[in-house]
């Protein structure tokens, strides 16, 4: 492979990954800039852009995995093949200036670490006349879908249940105006399409938020409801991606922040919002790397005591977890605590476990997460309140 298009940071996951040369050479860097492969093993990559090419291509690496979303900020970008991908770019935002691009990534249909879900068309069932898988390495559709009444499908069985935001990666070079159903379950999510421009240029459109009820047999069915030119779309992926349970907590007048349950966004395979009446609680916690996040607004900043409301049954205790609020922000902070065995995982204890500043009005970032679990689970956790502290 040509060792001017991969950067160092990612010189043994792309070694051991995509090349088939047992002693090969640490590639270089690419020119725009580096990759940061921190969370390469949840399929996600951030593509560090020092400066955007002239002609607005930021080549991707030659082996790199399957893209299935780009994006910058909020905007997602298109991502272009040329016929029999030995060659992608994700196209310049309308910006175009230097900073970050997040991708995301997935060869094969797979459940990550973080909770996210990727169908990918590779394990798709095609049940018609003229849709087909069409494969190049790292460029897998379904295509020639050209009798509106084919069907896509996948049957996935969820480890978890809970909020998913879902999300179509596809390429059209048909005129805009093709409308489709993407089926998750019982709940139907509507789209028109719009023309990407060709075939070989793919795009990821939002379709919407879904409530998985259950952890049974899961079947995502993807329909046309009416045909606009000669084919639907290449088919690349279908991406199911946690999301909120409820709202994004406010700042109370009185100054304190509740974070609770009901309102987090789930990171992980088991860890879940419980609704039932007795317990109102996140449970499941069997696994270290599983996370809940909370998104909160802040408009009195301050000093806060951090009160945890936790349960943990007999005998299960002594895990440790960490409460990170604003990682990655010049003002992050850390708090740490031992579960304590409380009798009963829902027989919950408030605890107050450490202390925060916060100095900035506006969102911020909170997130809990096991470091060691002692046992069998770490423990429940209702809400987490941030207090003003004394003074």
């Amino acid at each position: 492979m040509p060792s001017s298009r991969t950067p160092r940071l990612l010189a043994a996951t792309m070694i051991l990954a995509f090349s088939r040369v047992a002693h090969a050479e640490p590639p270089a860097a690419p020119a725009w800039g580096r990759i940061d492969d921190a969370a390469a093993g949840l399929g996600r990559y951030v593509f560090v852009v020092d400066r955007w090419p002239a002609d607005g291509r930021l080549a991707v690496p030659t082996g790199f995995p399957q893209l299935v979303r780009a994006a910058a900020g909020a905007e997602n970008l298109a991502v272009e093949y040329n016929t029999d991908a030995t060659a992608v770019a994700v196209l310049a935002p309308a910006a175009g200036a230097p900073g970050a691009v997040q991708v995301e990534t997935a060869d094969e249909t797979r459940q990550f670490d973080d909770g996210r879900i990727v169908l990918t068309a590779r394990t798709a069932v095609v049940d018609g006349t003229k849709a087909k898988l069409e494969s190049h390495p790292g460029n897998h559709r379904i295509g020639f879908w050209s009798n509106a009444a084919d069907t896509v499908s996948w049957t996935w069985k969820p480890t978890r249940w809970g909020a998913y935001d879902v999300h179509l990666t596809h390429s059209s070079a048909s005129p805009s105006g093709s409308e489709i159903e993407v089926a998750v379950g019982d709940t139907p999510l509507e789209c028109r399409l719009e023309s990407t421009g060709n075939w070989y240029r793919y795009t990821t459109l939002p379709l919407g938020r879904v409530a998985i009820p259950t952890t049974g047999d899961l079947v995502i069915r993807v329909r046309c409801t009416k045909l606009v030119g000669g084919a639907v779309m290449n088919l690349k992926a279908v991406t199911l991606t946690p999301a909120c349970e409820g709202t994004p907590p406010h700042q109370a007048p009185d100054g304190t922040v509740t974070l609770h349950g009901r309102d987090a966004t789930v990171r992980g395979t088991m860890l879940r919002w419980e609704p039932a009446e007795k317990k109102q609680t996140l449970g499941f916690w069997t696994r270290a790397t599983d996370a809940a996040e909370w998104t909160f607004s802040i408009g009195a900043p301050g000093t806060f005591d951090v009160e945890v409301l936790q349960g943990c049954g007999t005998g299960q205790g002594g895990s440790e977890m960490a409460i990170d609020l604003d990682s990655g922000r010049p003002q992050a902070a850390t708090v740490t605590f031992a579960v304590e065995d409380t009798g009963g995982f829902q027989a919950f204890k408030p605890r107050t476990v450490g202390r925060v500043t916060i100095d900035a009005v506006g969102d911020h970032m909170l997130r809990v997460q096991p470091r060691t679990i002692a046992k069998k689970a770490a423990c429940d956790i209702r809400q987490i309140r941030l207090v003003p502290a004394a003074r």
